[in-house]
């Protein structure tokens, strides 16, 4: 059969057919690449953080025999005390935390082991430390950790990671001052009354005046009345809060001029203001 130049499926001898993929095609080739790359961040992430695990959790032998060492050693000074199980133990304990290691707590037991393991969780901030732990020790020492670990580093985001409500609550007082001197305080939706206080108790102190302190209210107004009751201007025993509750001067030792210190009057039950 003669070959037709015009016939739409004719091709010259010199030019190559238009290779044409299909959709499914160019999406599986899609998919396949995702899957590799998904892999491969996935065995990275695993990676770490089981090394990271791998790393608090893996008996360090050399740092194992450094605690047999120490605790050997202990053992012969312990042998002279009235209670040398308790003398070891202490031993043991000091000697795990001095080398970081959980296993060494192993020698211990009931609590003495969950306050060994958890004094090292706190001391490394690492709550991978607490593995060899159970239940709700275990949970009470990852908690720990974490606050340990947000205090030293003054991470008030990590704070949030605590699952005890108490433990949580309190690593977030430590540091909220840190949030407010950063100027975050939107960043953590902290309350507007709370970034305010740092600064208007800075004024009620610098202005000497305790009556300042009533714009506040609970653990605020507290901590206001605290920095009074640490300063006492004339000498006389007696703080700028205490001078304020009494009414007395807070500049003239002697109030009423009667010879005696405002302080002396209290003590031995006098007016200090007659």
């Amino acid at each position: 059969m003669p070959i037709d130049p015009n016939n739409q499926n004719y091709f010259s001898l010199d030019e190559q057919a238009p290779v044409v993929l299909s959709w499914w095609k160019v999406r599986k080739n899609q998919m396949r690449m995702l899957a590799v790359v998904g892999i491969v961040v996935g065995v990275g992430v695993v990676g770490y953080y089981g090394y990271q695990t791998y790393s608090l959790t893996h008996v360090d032998v050399a740092k194992v025999d450094q605690a047999k060492n120490i605790i050997e050693n202990a053992v012969a000074s312990c042998a002279a005390e009235s209670d040398p199980k308790a003398c070891e133990e202490r031993a043991r304990s000091e000697a795990a935390r001095t080398t970081s290691q959980p296993s060494v707590c192993s020698g211990l037991s009931d609590k003495k082991l969950t306050n060994c393991v958890t004094l090292i969780a706190m001391d490394t901030g690492k709550k991978e430390a607490c593995a060899s732990l159970s239940g709700s020790d275990q949970l009470s020492c990852e908690n720990e950790a974490v606050f340990a670990a947000a205090t030293r580093a003054k991470d008030y985001g990590l704070c949030s990671s605590i699952i005890n409500d108490a433990i949580r609550a309190t690593c977030q007082t430590q540091l909220v001052s840190v949030v407010i001197a950063a100027g975050e305080c939107t960043k953590y939706a902290i309350e507007d009354a709370t970034c305010a206080f740092p600064a208007k108790l800075d004024a009620v102190v610098a202005g000497g005046n305790p009556a300042g302190c009533a714009q506040f209210t609970g653990t605020q107004r507290e901590g206001c009345e605290d920095m009074f009751s640490s300063l006492d201007q004339d000498g006389d025993g007696l703080s700028l809060l205490e001078e304020y509750k009494l009414g007395t001067s807070d500049t003239n030792a002697d109030t009423d001029g009667d010879g005696y210190t405002d302080s002396e009057e209290i003590a031995s039950g006098h007016d200090p203001l007659k």
